[in-house]
């Protein structure tokens, strides 16, 4: 039986010490108006390294996931830069230059602007698809490659430009995998067929975007919509949503919701005895402290999880570096470090394709990108590779004006890169696709 270990909570220090053992160091800056950050970002260069810039919420709401994405970023760095750096930029060292969006679309301004003047040859990040909405347009303004490592929303990739890039699913790229799930779900249990569905998400952009496929494939997929509601992380009270839900008799509870919203949500939904599967979009069913967080409460809740080195079948190096990032963070590679990895590590594979700092040099060479699963940066990654489309891309759920998104990732394979796992006795259990369970995994459904 292949079985998730279970996640463990980690205690992420308050303050972030940036320093990497083989690098020129992290410059680290709280803002656009730190004095003292400014003096390190002008006397930590020199001409041994090449400037990368990472823009992620080390503060406010979602500090917590910023964090953790951080830690993927770096683990990628101090890969790199212990095997002979930038080999095309004679072994040029990679150094960060860490901003903090602070959570908010207004600090994450001024933070992008701050890195642009820091002379990176490209960025990486941010968490919140309103930081990202708020900061692609700058990317193409200043003419700054900028690699979208987690926001999923679709209003920000609608500009057709060479400069801003994503490497994780969007908001409507599980649609394939979810199709598949529902089948499966309706196969467990073909008395019961899952024909109800609720949707609780967070009021914010990327909940909004995350169940709006939810909306639009109810009929072709054969469930109903019964309930449709947005939380917040101050929502202090889900008694009322939950008797919605048990009174229409959801089959599941499509949740995108962050993580004291989610717990919120697991536990009230366990105190009224409401039958109904919860399934995770990510958010806080994605955090690893949520089993801990919610304890009994926890059980049954599905989650789709993007593919990471325990759920089995990666390559010896995968395996290798996995357990050298839980020992030095004290937790598995989760959603985040894994996005991070891969989003920094198409940002070296651009480099080496360059062979150049320049930033129109990066942003041809993404533009141009085309590499392979067996590659080293889909090593945490179920993804098909990476290839962005640079033609275009059409859909009725994308948010804009004419429902074209640029420069996704379109190798993102069937399931998106993803598995169904379902907690089972305070563990996570992959349950579906079933070439990952062996046949001895059985979802409680």
């Amino acid at each position: 039986m292949k079985k998730l270990k279970k996640m463990l909570a980690a205690l992420l220090c308050v303050c972030m010490v940036f320093s990497l053992a083989a690098c020129g160091g992290t410059t680290a800056g709280e803002g656009s108006g730190d004095a003292e950050a400014e003096e390190t970002s002008e006397t930590a260069t020199s001409g041994d390294t090449v400037k990368v810039g990472v823009l992620l919420p080390l503060s406010g709401s979602t500090a917590y996931y910023g964090e953790v994405q951080l830690n993927g970023i770096e683990f990628c760095v101090d890969y790199v830069n212990e095997n002979g750096g930038i080999e095309a930029l004679g072994g040029k060292q990679i150094e960060l230059v860490v901003q903090d969006s602070a959570s908010d679309p207004e600090t994450g301004v001024s933070a992008f602007e701050y890195l642009v003047d820091a002379g990176v040859s490209a960025v990486v990040g941010p968490y919140n698809s309103t930081v990202a909405a708020a900061t692609a347009p700058l990317a193409i303004q200043y003419g700054i490659p900028y690699i979208i490592v987690n926001a999923t929303g679709e209003n920000f990739m609608s500009e057709e430009n060479k400069y801003v890039y994503r490497t994780n699913t969007g908001s409507t790229d599980g649609d394939n995998m979810w199709k598949l799930i529902i089948d499966y779900l309706n196969s467990v249990r073909a008395d019961n067929p899952t024909d109800k569905i609720a949707v609780v998400y967070d009021e914010g952009d990327w909940g909004s975007a995350a169940v709006e496929s939810w909306r639009s494939n109810a009929e072709e997929w054969g469930y109903e919509v019964v309930v449709d509601e947005s939380v917040s992380e101050t929502t202090t009270d889900m008694s009322t949503l939950v008797n919605k839900i048990k009174t229409a008799e959801a089959d599941i509870v499509i949740c995108a919701c962050f993580s004291a919203a989610t717990n919120l949500l697991c536990k009230t939904m366990s105190d009224y005895q409401c039958d109904a599967k919860i399934a995770g979009l990510g958010g806080g069913i994605g955090d690893i402290g949520f089993i801990e967080n919610c304890g009994d409460s926890a059980e049954n809740v599905l989650y789709s999880a993007p593919w990471i080195p325990s759920y089995g079948g990666a390559c010896e190096e995968a395996e290798e570096l996995a357990a050298q990032f839980a020992e030095k963070y004290g937790y598995e590679m989760t959603m985040e470090p894994c996005w991070g990895w891969l989003g920094m590590a198409t940002i070296v594979n651009a480099l080496e394709a360059a062979a150049s700092e320049d930033t129109e040099a990066v942003a041809d060479a993404l533009y141009n990108l085309s590499v392979g699963a067996d590659d080293w940066s889909l090593w945490f990654s179920g993804y098909e590779g990476v290839e962005f489309a640079t033609e275009g891309q059409t859909r009725d759920s994308f948010t804009s004006d004419n429902h074209e998104r640029y420069n996704n990732n379109k190798l993102l394979g069937e399931t998106d890169g993803m598995v169904l796992v379902q907690v089972q006795n305070g563990e996570w259990v992959i349950v579906y696709p079933e070439s990952y369970t062996d046949g001895n995994d059985l979802i409680n459904y």
